[in-house]
Formats: C-alpha cells, structure tokens, sequence
C-alpha cells in the first residue's frame, strides 16, 4: 500500500477558548500518522493561548499573535504547510472519528481529484447535531453561476491546487470558502464525494455564521459582480441543483443520516465503530464514492 497522503491542517483561532480544546482533541485523536497541524491564534485574550500550550508537542507550528482575520490566519497557516491535502478546521468545529483516513483513502481512488468533499453536519452549541447535508454527486458551480453545496469542514483540497489559485481572499471575511471554491470549479476542478460524515460546523451566539450574518449578503452582492455572475443565472441554477440532489440521493442520505444521529454528539463516547457503523461503510479506511 502507497505511503498516506500527507495531510496539513490549520486551525485559525481567536477567542474561542470554549470550543477550541474540543477542535483540537478531534484532530489529534484521528490518529493518522502523517497529520501537519498548525494552529494560528490572532491575539486571543480569552485563555486560547493556554489551551494550543497544552498540544505544543503535536503541533508543526503555531503561533499567536495580531492578524486581519480568518482569512490572513488561514493562508498564514498553509504557508507553513507541506501537505499533499489541506483544509482549515475553524476552533469552534470538528472532524468525525476516522475522517483523515477516508480522506487518504479517496485520495488513493482518485490521485487527480483537486477537491475532495465528504458529508458534513451541523450542532448546536453543546455539540449535539441538528443537521445533516450530503453532497451532490456532481459539483453545482461553473463559471456561470456561484453555488455550493458542500460544508467546508468536510472539504479537503489537493495543497497545490489551494496554492495555485493563491490561497483565499484576504478582503473576504465571510464567504472566502465559496470563492475559494468557486475558483476552483470554475478552473475546471475535479471534485470526487464521500458518503461518510466527515466534518461539524458548531452554530452557537458567537459564530460567525451566526454574529456576522448581515455580512454575508454585501460580500456575496460584491463578488458576484466582480465575477460578473447575474442573481438570475444563480436562482436558476439552484432550482436545477436542488431536483439534481433530489435525483441523486443526497437529500435522502442527509435525512437517513440525520435520523441516526439527531441530538448525538461525536467526542466522548462516540467513537470510530459507531462512526462506521452509522454510516454504514466497511471501515474508517472503506467508504463507499460515486
């Protein structure tokens, strides 16, 4: 068997010190024997500090110190990485037991995939899951229109890829993952799925998903202009992305998966069998794709 694929993690941090152990614990205890993690922390005053002092050891790099914001944390922290796959963990959300392993495994069924994308879920500030999203088969952007359907928790992607379209914008401070991506699609990035739930966005009162919402629409007004992407062109595109996930399963398997674990959460007592388990795959390393 091929040596696993290198995989570079940054977490960027500030002032989430009531999550940020639990985002850290999820990464480390993957247990994947080739994981570059680097934390960057923006200054934090909160105790943050103290928490990533207590992983020093299992780290490749970290600092804390004044930034921009996520986006300056996240391209700071993958400059420091060596990876052959990256993605960002923010430090209130988490990976699943076993996700690092079905990641590699993906990545040896499909060495040219520039994205690789697996089911993501939602919780509530205690970590209970509310949500379950399943990604379509096939990717909903293009140059014509700026739709995801994917959760970035649960997407990694091939490290010279994210180099080569110059990493996320540092103007952007809401949707630098969609543009991210949109870039890559639009390049004609290959994009290959998992079946299996791979990472958790944490909603709770100081989330930026949640604080920041009245951000998210000028921001988007904004790029969507400057990519010269019509609303039009988007709400067209999305009625047709939305029968194409109805074809394809993905509203059924997030609804199937949902009902399994609703209200659950994935540190603790949740381990890497009842991961498999519930996602019904044959082992961390053997999810199922199409």
């Amino acid at each position: 068997m091929p040596a696993l694929p290198r995989i570079s993690i940054v977490t960027p941090s500030f002032n989430q010190a009531d999550y940020l152990g639990e985002t850290i614990e999820s990464i480390l205890s993957q247990d994947y024997p080739n994981l570059e993690y680097v934390i960057v922390d923006g200054g934090s005053t909160d105790g943050s500090v103290d928490i990533i002092k207590r992983y020093k050891r299992h780290l490749a790099y970290w600092v804390s110190e004044k930034d921009s914001g996520q986006s300056e944390a996240i391209n700071k922290g993958f400059a420091r990485c060596n990876g052959d796959l990256f993605n960002w963990i923010n430090s209130d959300d988490m990976l699943f037991p076993g996700a690092l392993r079905q990641i590699a495994e993906i990545f040896f069924r499909h060495p040219g995939a520039d994205i690789i994308v697996g089911c993501n879920a939602r919780s509530d500030k205690e970590g209970r899951i509310t949500r379950v999203s399943a990604p379509p088969s096939r990717q909903s952007m293009s140059p014509s229109c700026f739709l995801f359907w994917i959760g970035q928790q649960s997407t990694f992607i091939a490290a010279p890829v994210f180099k080569r379209v110059g990493g996320v914008r540092e103007d952007l401070h809401c949707i630098m993952d969609y543009d991210l991506y949109y870039r890559i699609f639009s390049g004609g990035g290959r994009y290959v799925r998992t079946k299996s739930l791979i990472g958790l966005i944490r909603e709770h009162p100081e989330a930026k998903g949640v604080a920041k919402q009245s951000s998210w629409d000028p921001e988007r007004t904004r790029i969507l202009a400057e990519y010269g992407v019509s609303p039009f062109s988007v709400n067209a595109a999305r009625g047709k992305a939305r029968l194409g996930r109805l074809l394809d399963g993905s509203y059924l398997r997030s609804w199937l998966t949902l009902r399994k674990w609703k209200g659950r959460r994935i540190g603790g007592s949740v381990g890497l069998m009842d991961t498999c388990t519930v996602l019904g795959t044959r082992g961390a390393m053997h999810g199922g794709t199409e």
